[in-house]
């Protein structure tokens, strides 16, 4: 596991949501989030913010797989789309995919599931600029 990818799951606020595994290979990356208080609404639901950022993370994750030491990739234009809502105690799966890298920006989805069903979307667009 690289030095930077460690760094990501090791964030703060990564782990205050309950963030323990993030897994980036080959343009792909995957977070497993179990439903826990931190994460819900006042409904008692999955807040969509968490929806957003994780989904941000988790495409970063595995663009991480594909950069090299001396490029780093910032979000450019997320857009994310809900559609069913997960409860506390479920677990839900993050999966991202690279769809088109090309010299200065890199365009990346990520689909969050409970079990089979498609709980949300997410299209992001990430700058890569130059580590400083």
């Amino acid at each position: 596991m690289s030095k930077r990818l460690r760094e990501v799951i090791s964030n703060p606020l990564h782990v205050f949501l309950g963030v323990t595994d993030i897994k980036s290979e080959n343009g792909c990356g995957e977070i497993v989030l179990t439903i826990n208080k931190n994460v819900i609404n006042p409904q008692g639901t999955l807040h969509g913010g968490i929806i957003y950022t994780l989904s941000d993370v988790c495409a970063y994750a595995g663009l991480l797989s594909l950069l090299d030491d001396d490029t780093e990739a910032v979000t450019h234009d997320i857009q994310v789309s809900v559609m069913r809502a997960a409860m506390l105690g479920d677990e839900i799966r993050f999966k991202s995919e690279v769809i088109k890298r090309g010299r200065s920006i890199c365009f990346l989805q990520t689909k969050v599931t409970l079990g089979e069903k498609v709980i949300a979307t997410a299209k992001i667009t990430k700058s890569l600029i130059p580590m400083f």
